[in-house]
């Protein structure tokens, strides 16, 4: 039996679980494709524009994949690790008692400082505040049964739905507060406008700052990243999302510590044909918006419980498959490309960032008014291989990444050696 000592410390290498490492180091790349669409400022930018970006003749066809294959699947396959990471450490940590709840809300904590500071001072559209507020949260479910956790999630993916017919029939609703308290910070800030004919912050003014912003309009803007962020996330319920997805990951973790179904190819092969037989069909209908003869208010409801439930399967999709394929001899091919960075996506998810901002930025290089959908999809692909690489090399030097370390230093209130 281990004694006190090792379930209360930081998980050996040898006690890792490697399909998660490489699915986590998965959900980075796939966020990547989706997030550098923010970086460059293309989410913001008007089809006339788009038009004019290098190969632009394909960004209908990428954003289209973009949208089926990549749109918030991966910030879902992120979220459901972490449940699962919750479960896994929960159960290590059981015999601790109230100590283990004390040493993860320092965790969480410290990942919500590391967040804060991503949020004002590098990127407004972090999401490490959000899984560091979902997982306190998660913090009360840990005495639910599995019937309850699954009955849990059925009912907060109904929300979603609910709050968006209620901003539609609202015209706004509350969120108009916040676009005002935006809109009335922008005019002060003296930042960059898309179009004087407008009296209000527009989406394509973020596009402004990323283009043509200096240095300092940059640092202003950083100063309302949590205010935007806040506007985002209560738009679309983000945070009512990930919390349904971080309690089924806990759900999942169970299962895994429990049952193994990380290597039951029978539940593995049950789970993938389920979900794509979902998820594809459901991301596939809404790419094309076509709301067959629907009122707007039903629309925008089933519209919204749908969409989740379709991105929700085509992540449970991804994840058992990629579980599959790990089963084979192509576990070798996943490990070289994604194991090193899963097991440092902390520091990975903030040298995007950096890498991001530098390379698109008016203040840095200003590359991001150039290239369209299919360049930039590109892009991600050449500085994920350059992550790969760096991963790897310093992995083969340090046991966690510079960020882990620092994570674990602070959670644990002691010095961890880092070297191999």
């Amino acid at each position: 039996m281990e004694n006190r000592a090792t379930l209360t410390g930081p998980v050996n290498q040898t006690e890792r679980i490697d399909v998660l490492d490489a699915l986590r180091g998965f959900a980075v790349f796939g966020m990547f494709i989706i997030n550098i669409r923010v970086f460059s400022g293309y989410s913001y930018i008007s089809e006339e524009i788009r038009n004019n970006l290098l190969l632009a003749g394909w960004n209908t066809t990428f954003d289209r994949i973009h949208y089926v294959f990549f749109n918030a699947k991966f910030y879902t396959l992120f979220a459901l690790l972490f449940g699962i990471g919750f479960a896994i450490q929960l159960t290590r940590g059981s015999s601790a008692g109230n100590s283990f709840i004390l040493r993860y809300s320092r965790r969480l904590f410290f990942l919500l400082l590391i967040g804060l500071v991503h949020l004002w001072g590098i990127w407004f559209s972090d999401i490490l505040v959000l899984y560091a507020i979902c997982g306190y949260i998660l913090i009360l479910f840990r005495g639910f049964s599995n019937r309850s956790l699954i009955w849990t999630v059925a009912f907060l993916l109904i929300i979603p739905g609910a709050h968006s017919f209620y901003l539609w029939d609202a015209s706004g609703g509350y969120a108009n507060t916040l676009y005002q308290w935006i809109s009335e910070r922008w005019i002060d800030l003296d930042l960059p406008r898309a179009s004087e004919q407008y009296h209000t912050f527009q989406m394509a003014d973020i596009a402004q700052v990323i283009r043509e912003g200096s240095p300092g309009e940059v640092m202003k803007f950083n100063s309302l990243g949590p205010l935007l962020r806040l506007y985002v996330i209560t738009y679309d319920a983000r945070l009512i999302k990930i919390l349904a997805i971080f309690i089924l990951g806990f759900w999942v973790g169970r299962k895994i510590l429990y049952e193994n179904i990380h290597k039951s190819r029978p539940f593995l092969i049950r789970t993938a044909v389920i979900a794509w037989l979902i998820g594809l069909p459901m991301n596939i209908i809404f790419v094309m918006d076509n709301k067959t003869g629907m009122d707007e208010s039903s629309y925008v409801f089933i519209r919204n419980v749908l969409d989740t439930v379709g991105y929700i399967s085509l992540t449970s999709a991804y994840a058992a498959t990629f579980a599959l394929l790990y089963l084979t001899g192509f576990r070798t091919v996943l490990d070289r490309i994604f194991n090193r960075v899963g097991k440092t996506a902390l520091s990975n998810y903030i040298l995007q960032s950096l890498l991001s901002i530098v390379l698109f930025y008016s203040a840095g290089f200003g590359l991001g008014q150039y290239p369209g959908s299919a360049l930039l999809t590109l892009a991600v692909i050449i500085i994920f291989l350059f992550q790969v690489q760096i991963s790897a090399m310093w992995l083969k030097y340090f046991r966690y990444g510079p960020l882990e370390w620092l994570w674990r230093t602070l959670t644990y209130g002691k010095y961890i050696p880092n070297r191999r």
